[in-house]
Protein backbone atom coordinates (compact mmCIF):
# COMPACT_ATOMS: atom_id res chain seq x y z
CA UNK A 1 0.00 0.00 0.00
CA UNK A 2 1.36 3.40 -1.02
CA UNK A 3 1.88 5.54 2.09
CA UNK A 4 2.17 8.79 0.10
CA UNK A 5 0.09 10.94 2.43
CA UNK A 6 0.42 13.90 0.07
CA UNK A 7 -1.90 12.06 -2.32
CA UNK A 8 -5.34 13.62 -2.76
CA UNK A 9 -8.03 11.88 -0.74
CA UNK A 10 -11.03 13.88 -1.98
CA UNK A 11 -11.38 16.45 -4.76
CA UNK A 12 -14.51 18.61 -4.96
CA UNK A 13 -14.84 19.09 -8.72
CA UNK A 14 -17.21 22.05 -8.29
CA UNK A 15 -15.00 24.18 -6.06
CA UNK A 16 -11.62 22.65 -6.87
CA UNK A 17 -11.00 22.07 -3.15
CA UNK A 18 -8.54 19.24 -2.51
CA UNK A 19 -8.16 17.32 0.76
CA UNK A 20 -5.02 15.23 1.21
CA UNK A 21 -4.76 11.87 2.94
CA UNK A 22 -2.43 13.59 5.41
CA UNK A 23 -5.27 15.92 6.44
CA UNK A 24 -7.70 13.01 6.80
CA UNK A 25 -5.25 11.05 8.95
CA UNK A 26 -4.58 14.09 11.14
CA UNK A 27 -8.30 14.30 11.84
CA UNK A 28 -8.54 10.58 12.62
CA UNK A 29 -5.40 10.50 14.77
CA UNK A 30 -6.25 13.53 16.89
CA UNK A 31 -5.77 12.90 20.63
CA UNK A 32 -9.53 12.83 20.96
CA UNK A 33 -11.86 12.58 18.03
CA UNK A 34 -15.56 13.37 17.94
CA UNK A 35 -18.10 11.27 16.08
CA UNK A 36 -21.66 12.41 15.46
CA UNK A 37 -23.55 9.09 15.75
CA UNK A 38 -26.70 10.57 14.16
CA UNK A 39 -25.40 12.73 11.36
CA UNK A 40 -27.00 14.78 8.59
CA UNK A 41 -24.07 15.89 6.40
CA UNK A 42 -24.24 19.04 4.31
CA UNK A 43 -21.61 17.86 1.82
CA UNK A 44 -19.86 14.79 0.48
CA UNK A 45 -16.73 15.81 2.38
CA UNK A 46 -18.60 15.91 5.70
CA UNK A 47 -20.27 12.56 5.03
CA UNK A 48 -17.09 10.72 4.06
CA UNK A 49 -15.07 12.12 6.98
CA UNK A 50 -17.72 10.86 9.40
CA UNK A 51 -17.95 7.47 7.69
CA UNK A 52 -14.15 7.14 7.83
CA UNK A 53 -14.13 8.00 11.53
CA UNK A 54 -16.77 5.34 12.23
CA UNK A 55 -14.82 2.77 10.20
CA UNK A 56 -11.58 3.65 11.99
CA UNK A 57 -13.11 3.45 15.49
CA UNK A 58 -15.47 0.47 15.02
CA UNK A 59 -18.39 2.78 15.81
CA UNK A 60 -22.09 2.88 14.91
CA UNK A 61 -23.17 5.74 12.65
CA UNK A 62 -26.64 6.62 11.33
CA UNK A 63 -26.63 8.80 8.21
CA UNK A 64 -29.54 11.07 7.32
CA UNK A 65 -30.11 12.53 3.86
CA UNK A 66 -29.29 16.22 3.62
CA UNK A 67 -32.84 17.01 2.48
CA UNK A 68 -34.68 15.22 5.31
CA UNK A 69 -36.95 17.84 6.88
CA UNK A 70 -37.89 18.08 10.55
CA UNK A 71 -41.23 16.32 10.05
CA UNK A 72 -39.66 13.44 8.15
CA UNK A 73 -36.96 13.06 10.79
CA UNK A 74 -39.59 12.95 13.53
CA UNK A 75 -41.65 10.42 11.56
CA UNK A 76 -38.55 8.22 11.46
CA UNK A 77 -38.43 8.26 15.27
CA UNK A 78 -35.69 10.86 15.75
CA UNK A 79 -35.57 14.53 16.63
CA UNK A 80 -33.57 17.34 15.09
CA UNK A 81 -31.97 17.84 18.52
CA UNK A 82 -30.37 14.38 18.26
CA UNK A 83 -28.79 15.09 14.91
CA UNK A 84 -25.15 16.12 14.72
CA UNK A 85 -24.56 15.90 18.48
CA UNK A 86 -20.89 14.92 18.98
CA UNK A 87 -19.61 12.05 21.07
CA UNK A 88 -15.98 12.21 22.22
CA UNK A 89 -13.93 9.15 21.35
CA UNK A 90 -10.49 8.25 22.65
CA UNK A 91 -8.02 7.82 19.82
CA UNK A 92 -6.95 4.19 19.53
CA UNK A 93 -3.45 4.10 18.08
CA UNK A 94 -1.96 5.80 15.06
CA UNK A 95 -3.71 5.07 11.80
CA UNK A 96 -1.83 4.88 8.51
CA UNK A 97 -3.16 4.66 4.98
CA UNK A 98 -2.41 0.93 5.06
CA UNK A 99 -4.18 0.23 8.36
CA UNK A 100 -7.15 2.36 7.33
CA UNK A 101 -7.34 0.44 4.06
CA UNK A 102 -7.52 -2.88 5.93
CA UNK A 103 -10.43 -1.59 7.99
CA UNK A 104 -12.25 -0.34 4.89
CA UNK A 105 -11.78 -3.69 3.18
CA UNK A 106 -13.95 -5.34 5.85
CA UNK A 107 -11.73 -5.41 8.92
CA UNK A 108 -13.75 -2.77 10.77
CA UNK A 109 -16.49 -3.74 13.22
CA UNK A 110 -18.37 -0.51 12.48
CA UNK A 111 -22.05 -0.53 11.57
CA UNK A 112 -23.77 2.05 9.40
CA UNK A 113 -27.47 2.88 9.69
CA UNK A 114 -28.63 3.69 6.15
CA UNK A 115 -32.08 4.71 4.99
CA UNK A 116 -33.75 3.32 1.90
CA UNK A 117 -34.78 5.83 -0.75
CA UNK A 118 -38.39 5.85 0.46
CA UNK A 119 -39.75 5.58 -3.07
CA UNK A 120 -42.91 3.83 -1.83
CA UNK A 121 -43.37 5.63 1.48
CA UNK A 122 -41.38 6.51 4.57
CA UNK A 123 -37.68 5.58 4.28
CA UNK A 124 -36.68 2.47 6.21
CA UNK A 125 -33.56 2.24 8.39
CA UNK A 126 -31.27 -0.70 7.65
CA UNK A 127 -28.14 -1.47 9.67
CA UNK A 128 -25.24 -2.78 7.61
CA UNK A 129 -21.88 -3.91 8.92
CA UNK A 130 -18.83 -2.59 7.11
CA UNK A 131 -17.83 -6.22 6.58
CA UNK A 132 -21.05 -6.81 4.62
CA UNK A 133 -20.81 -3.53 2.70
CA UNK A 134 -17.22 -4.38 1.73
CA UNK A 135 -18.17 -7.83 0.44
CA UNK A 136 -17.39 -6.84 -3.17
CA UNK A 137 -14.28 -4.74 -2.41
CA UNK A 138 -11.16 -5.74 -4.35
CA UNK A 139 -7.66 -4.85 -3.17
CA UNK A 140 -4.52 -5.00 -5.31
CA UNK A 141 -1.67 -2.90 -6.64
CA UNK A 142 -3.66 -2.39 -9.83
CA UNK A 143 -6.72 -1.19 -7.93
CA UNK A 144 -4.54 1.23 -5.94
CA UNK A 145 -3.83 3.16 -9.14
CA UNK A 146 -7.50 4.03 -9.64
CA UNK A 147 -8.98 7.52 -9.45
CA UNK A 148 -12.69 7.24 -8.64
CA UNK A 149 -15.48 9.57 -9.70
CA UNK A 150 -18.04 9.90 -6.91
CA UNK A 151 -21.53 10.25 -8.37
CA UNK A 152 -23.76 8.65 -5.72
CA UNK A 153 -25.45 10.08 -2.66
CA UNK A 154 -22.85 9.61 0.13
CA UNK A 155 -25.50 8.65 2.70
CA UNK A 156 -26.78 5.65 0.75
CA UNK A 157 -25.45 2.15 0.22
CA UNK A 158 -24.09 2.62 -3.31
CA UNK A 159 -22.08 5.68 -2.34
CA UNK A 160 -20.68 3.94 0.74
CA UNK A 161 -19.63 0.92 -1.31
CA UNK A 162 -17.80 3.05 -3.88
CA UNK A 163 -16.03 4.89 -1.08
CA UNK A 164 -14.97 1.69 0.70
CA UNK A 165 -13.51 0.37 -2.56
CA UNK A 166 -11.50 3.58 -2.98
CA UNK A 167 -10.43 3.82 0.68
CA UNK A 168 -9.39 0.15 0.80
CA UNK A 169 -6.84 0.93 -1.92
CA UNK A 170 -5.79 4.43 -0.83
CA UNK A 171 -7.35 5.95 -3.95
CA UNK A 172 -8.36 9.50 -4.80
CA UNK A 173 -12.09 10.25 -5.00
CA UNK A 174 -13.42 13.04 -7.26
CA UNK A 175 -16.86 14.34 -6.25
CA UNK A 176 -18.83 15.12 -9.44
CA UNK A 177 -22.28 15.41 -7.87
CA UNK A 178 -24.31 18.45 -8.82
CA UNK A 179 -22.40 19.18 -12.02
CA UNK A 180 -24.10 19.53 -15.39
CA UNK A 181 -23.17 17.39 -18.39
CA UNK A 182 -20.26 19.56 -19.51
CA UNK A 183 -19.01 19.90 -15.94
CA UNK A 184 -18.96 16.14 -15.37
CA UNK A 185 -17.17 15.40 -18.63
CA UNK A 186 -14.60 18.13 -17.96
CA UNK A 187 -14.02 16.86 -14.41
CA UNK A 188 -13.51 13.28 -15.57
CA UNK A 189 -10.92 14.48 -18.07
CA UNK A 190 -9.22 17.13 -15.93
CA UNK A 191 -8.78 14.89 -12.88
CA UNK A 192 -7.84 11.82 -14.96
CA UNK A 193 -10.62 9.68 -13.56
CA UNK A 194 -10.15 5.98 -14.30
CA UNK A 195 -13.15 4.44 -12.54
CA UNK A 196 -16.76 5.56 -12.29
CA UNK A 197 -19.87 3.99 -10.76
CA UNK A 198 -23.28 5.65 -11.11
CA UNK A 199 -26.95 5.11 -11.91
CA UNK A 200 -28.13 4.68 -15.51
CA UNK A 201 -29.93 8.03 -15.09
CA UNK A 202 -26.56 9.68 -14.41
CA UNK A 203 -25.02 8.23 -17.57
CA UNK A 204 -28.00 9.33 -19.65
CA UNK A 205 -27.24 12.90 -18.57
CA UNK A 206 -23.85 12.56 -20.30
CA UNK A 207 -25.40 11.69 -23.66
CA UNK A 208 -25.32 12.17 -26.61
CA UNK A 209 -21.76 11.05 -27.19
CA UNK A 210 -19.87 13.89 -28.87
CA UNK A 211 -16.44 12.98 -27.51
CA UNK A 212 -14.78 10.04 -25.85
CA UNK A 213 -12.89 9.64 -22.60
CA UNK A 214 -10.29 6.94 -23.28
CA UNK A 215 -8.65 7.35 -19.86
CA UNK A 216 -11.59 5.75 -18.02
CA UNK A 217 -10.87 2.03 -17.56
CA UNK A 218 -13.87 0.81 -15.58
CA UNK A 219 -17.53 1.87 -15.69
CA UNK A 220 -20.24 0.46 -13.43
CA UNK A 221 -24.00 0.97 -13.73
CA UNK A 222 -26.17 0.27 -10.70
CA UNK A 223 -29.33 1.21 -8.84
CA UNK A 224 -31.64 0.93 -11.85
CA UNK A 225 -32.27 -1.34 -14.80
CA UNK A 226 -29.69 -0.78 -17.54
CA UNK A 227 -30.63 -1.96 -21.03
CA UNK A 228 -28.41 -2.97 -23.94
CA UNK A 229 -28.72 0.29 -25.94
CA UNK A 230 -27.61 2.39 -22.95
CA UNK A 231 -24.66 0.07 -22.28
CA UNK A 232 -23.63 0.48 -25.94
CA UNK A 233 -23.75 4.27 -25.69
CA UNK A 234 -21.77 4.24 -22.44
CA UNK A 235 -19.20 2.00 -24.11
CA UNK A 236 -18.85 4.56 -26.92
CA UNK A 237 -18.30 7.36 -24.41
CA UNK A 238 -15.68 5.32 -22.54
CA UNK A 239 -14.10 3.23 -25.34
CA UNK A 240 -11.32 1.70 -23.23
CA UNK A 241 -13.48 0.86 -20.22
CA UNK A 242 -14.85 -2.45 -19.14
CA UNK A 243 -18.55 -1.89 -18.45
CA UNK A 244 -20.13 -3.64 -15.46
CA UNK A 245 -23.78 -3.84 -14.46
CA UNK A 246 -24.37 -4.25 -10.71
CA UNK A 247 -27.45 -5.31 -8.77
CA UNK A 248 -27.45 -4.16 -5.16
CA UNK A 249 -29.89 -3.05 -2.47
CA UNK A 250 -29.80 -1.24 0.86
CA UNK A 251 -31.07 -4.40 2.53
CA UNK A 252 -28.43 -6.77 1.15
CA UNK A 253 -25.58 -4.81 -0.44
CA UNK A 254 -24.03 -5.93 -3.74
CA UNK A 255 -25.41 -9.26 -4.96
CA UNK A 256 -24.91 -9.56 -8.73
CA UNK A 257 -22.36 -8.28 -11.25
CA UNK A 258 -22.52 -8.68 -15.04
CA UNK A 259 -20.72 -7.29 -18.08
CA UNK A 260 -24.05 -6.66 -19.84
CA UNK A 261 -27.68 -6.94 -18.77
CA UNK A 262 -27.65 -10.72 -18.19
CA UNK A 263 -26.81 -11.83 -14.64
CA UNK A 264 -25.60 -15.12 -13.21
CA UNK A 265 -25.27 -16.10 -9.55
CA UNK A 266 -21.63 -15.92 -8.51
CA UNK A 267 -19.84 -18.88 -6.88
CA UNK A 268 -20.33 -18.71 -3.14
CA UNK A 269 -23.82 -17.24 -3.43
CA UNK A 270 -25.56 -20.35 -4.77
CA UNK A 271 -28.36 -21.24 -2.41
CA UNK A 272 -28.55 -17.67 -1.16
CA UNK A 273 -29.95 -16.02 -4.30
CA UNK A 274 -32.80 -17.65 -6.21
CA UNK A 275 -35.49 -16.95 -8.80
CA UNK A 276 -38.93 -17.94 -7.56
CA UNK A 277 -42.15 -17.37 -9.50
CA UNK A 278 -40.36 -14.96 -11.79
CA UNK A 279 -39.00 -12.82 -8.97
CA UNK A 280 -35.52 -12.43 -7.48
CA UNK A 281 -35.28 -13.78 -3.92
CA UNK A 282 -32.50 -13.26 -1.35
CA UNK A 283 -31.75 -15.49 1.64
CA UNK A 284 -32.00 -13.85 5.04
CA UNK A 285 -28.30 -14.59 5.67
CA UNK A 286 -27.39 -11.84 3.18
CA UNK A 287 -29.67 -9.18 4.67
CA UNK A 288 -28.52 -6.36 6.90
CA UNK A 289 -29.58 -6.15 10.53
CA UNK A 290 -33.10 -4.96 11.30
CA UNK A 291 -33.81 -4.68 7.58
CA UNK A 292 -37.48 -5.27 8.31
CA UNK A 293 -37.89 -7.30 5.12
CA UNK A 294 -41.02 -9.49 4.88
CA UNK A 295 -39.82 -13.09 4.74
CA UNK A 296 -41.36 -16.25 3.34
CA UNK A 297 -39.49 -18.76 5.45
CA UNK A 298 -35.85 -17.73 5.06
CA UNK A 299 -36.38 -15.83 1.82
CA UNK A 300 -37.00 -12.19 0.96
CA UNK A 301 -38.77 -11.46 -2.33
CA UNK A 302 -37.10 -8.30 -3.65
CA UNK A 303 -39.94 -7.23 -5.94
CA UNK A 304 -37.63 -7.37 -8.97
CA UNK A 305 -39.17 -9.35 -11.83
CA UNK A 306 -36.76 -11.34 -13.97
CA UNK A 307 -36.69 -12.93 -17.41
CA UNK A 308 -34.93 -16.31 -17.56
CA UNK A 309 -32.33 -16.45 -20.34
CA UNK A 310 -31.09 -19.98 -19.59
CA UNK A 311 -31.80 -22.61 -16.95
CA UNK A 312 -28.45 -24.44 -16.90
CA UNK A 313 -26.56 -22.43 -15.94
CA UNK A 314 -29.14 -20.03 -14.54
CA UNK A 315 -28.86 -16.68 -16.33
CA UNK A 316 -31.47 -13.92 -16.22
CA UNK A 317 -32.30 -10.27 -16.85
CA UNK A 318 -33.89 -7.85 -14.40
CA UNK A 319 -37.06 -6.78 -16.22
CA UNK A 320 -38.71 -4.31 -13.84
CA UNK A 321 -39.80 -3.71 -10.28
CA UNK A 322 -43.12 -5.43 -9.62
CA UNK A 323 -44.60 -2.13 -8.45
CA UNK A 324 -43.52 -0.34 -11.65
CA UNK A 325 -45.94 -2.23 -13.89
CA UNK A 326 -48.97 -0.21 -14.96
CA UNK A 327 -52.43 -1.76 -15.40
CA UNK A 328 -53.97 -0.13 -18.48
CA UNK A 329 -57.54 -1.32 -18.95
CA UNK A 330 -56.67 -4.80 -17.68
CA UNK A 331 -53.40 -5.11 -19.62
CA UNK A 332 -50.15 -4.86 -17.67
CA UNK A 333 -47.49 -2.64 -19.22
CA UNK A 334 -43.81 -2.61 -18.34
CA UNK A 335 -42.84 1.10 -18.51
CA UNK A 336 -39.21 0.16 -19.16
CA UNK A 337 -40.24 -1.48 -22.44
CA UNK A 338 -42.02 1.69 -23.58
CA UNK A 339 -39.10 3.86 -22.46
CA UNK A 340 -36.66 1.74 -24.46
CA UNK A 341 -38.73 2.20 -27.61
CA UNK A 342 -39.11 5.97 -27.20
CA UNK A 343 -35.44 6.39 -26.25
CA UNK A 344 -34.46 4.91 -29.62
CA UNK A 345 -36.01 7.90 -31.44
CA UNK A 346 -33.07 9.97 -32.76
CA UNK A 347 -34.35 13.16 -31.14
CA UNK A 348 -34.94 11.76 -27.64
CA UNK A 349 -32.32 12.25 -24.95
CA UNK A 350 -34.14 10.96 -21.86
CA UNK A 351 -37.61 9.58 -21.23
CA UNK A 352 -39.75 8.55 -18.29
CA UNK A 353 -42.99 6.56 -18.60
CA UNK A 354 -45.37 6.20 -15.67
CA UNK A 355 -49.00 5.51 -14.94
CA UNK A 356 -51.64 8.10 -14.15
CA UNK A 357 -55.00 7.18 -12.63
CA UNK A 358 -57.96 7.29 -15.01
CA UNK A 359 -61.64 6.78 -14.20
CA UNK A 360 -62.25 4.72 -17.35
CA UNK A 361 -59.06 2.71 -17.90
CA UNK A 362 -57.83 2.47 -14.32
CA UNK A 363 -54.53 3.96 -15.47
CA UNK A 364 -53.19 5.57 -18.61
CA UNK A 365 -49.57 5.95 -19.64
CA UNK A 366 -47.82 9.30 -19.48
CA UNK A 367 -44.44 9.92 -21.16
CA UNK A 368 -42.13 12.76 -20.17
CA UNK A 369 -39.43 13.38 -22.76
CA UNK A 370 -36.26 15.44 -22.73
CA UNK A 371 -35.29 16.18 -26.33
CA UNK A 372 -31.71 16.54 -27.48
CA UNK A 373 -30.80 20.19 -27.96
CA UNK A 374 -30.70 19.94 -31.76
CA UNK A 375 -34.27 18.61 -31.86
CA UNK A 376 -35.99 21.02 -29.45
CA UNK A 377 -38.91 22.65 -31.26
CA UNK A 378 -38.66 20.23 -34.18
CA UNK A 379 -39.96 16.95 -32.75
CA UNK A 380 -43.69 17.01 -32.02
CA UNK A 381 -46.06 14.96 -29.90
CA UNK A 382 -47.69 13.68 -33.09
CA UNK A 383 -44.35 12.43 -34.39
CA UNK A 384 -43.56 10.63 -31.13
CA UNK A 385 -46.98 9.01 -31.05
CA UNK A 386 -46.64 7.84 -34.66
CA UNK A 387 -43.16 6.50 -33.93
CA UNK A 388 -44.52 4.53 -30.97
CA UNK A 389 -47.50 3.22 -32.95
CA UNK A 390 -45.14 1.54 -35.43
CA UNK A 391 -43.38 -0.34 -32.64
CA UNK A 392 -45.84 -0.91 -29.78
CA UNK A 393 -49.25 -2.43 -29.21
CA UNK A 394 -51.96 0.24 -28.92
CA UNK A 395 -52.39 -0.13 -25.14
CA UNK A 396 -48.65 0.52 -24.66
CA UNK A 397 -48.68 3.87 -26.45
CA UNK A 398 -48.67 6.79 -23.95
CA UNK A 399 -51.90 8.78 -24.00
CA UNK A 400 -50.13 11.83 -22.58
CA UNK A 401 -46.79 13.01 -24.00
CA UNK A 402 -45.02 15.97 -22.44
CA UNK A 403 -41.74 17.59 -23.37
CA UNK A 404 -39.77 18.67 -20.29
CA UNK A 405 -36.35 20.18 -19.60
CA UNK A 406 -35.33 17.52 -17.07
CA UNK A 407 -36.63 14.38 -15.38
CA UNK A 408 -37.21 14.00 -11.66
CA UNK A 409 -34.82 11.72 -9.77
CA UNK A 410 -34.88 10.26 -6.26
CA UNK A 411 -32.45 10.96 -3.43
CA UNK A 412 -30.33 8.09 -4.69
CA UNK A 413 -30.10 9.44 -8.23
CA UNK A 414 -32.57 6.99 -9.74
CA UNK A 415 -35.35 7.99 -12.10
CA UNK A 416 -38.41 8.82 -9.99
CA UNK A 417 -41.41 6.58 -10.65
CA UNK A 418 -43.96 8.75 -8.84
Amino acid sequence: MNEATDRDWLIDARSGLRTKYAELLARLNARTATLRPCFQPASTNEALVEVTLAVARDADLTLFDHDFGAREIEALGYSTVQLNQPTTMIAGGTLTIASLAQLAAGGSRARLGLFTSGSTGLPKLVWQSVANLARAVKVSTRHAEAIWAFAYNPTHVAGIQVYLQALANGCTVVDVQGLDRAGVLDALSCHRVTHISATPSFYRLLLPVDRSLPGVRSVTLGGERADGPLVAKVSALFPNARVHNVYASTEAGTLLVADGDVFAIAPGLEGRIAVREGQLNVHRALLGEFAGCPLAGDWYATGDMVEIVSEQPLRFRIVARERDWVNVGGSKVNPHEVEAVLAAHPGVGQVRVLGRKNSVMGHILCAEIVLLDAFVGLVTETEIRAYAAERLQPFKIPRIIRFVSQLATTRTGKLSRT
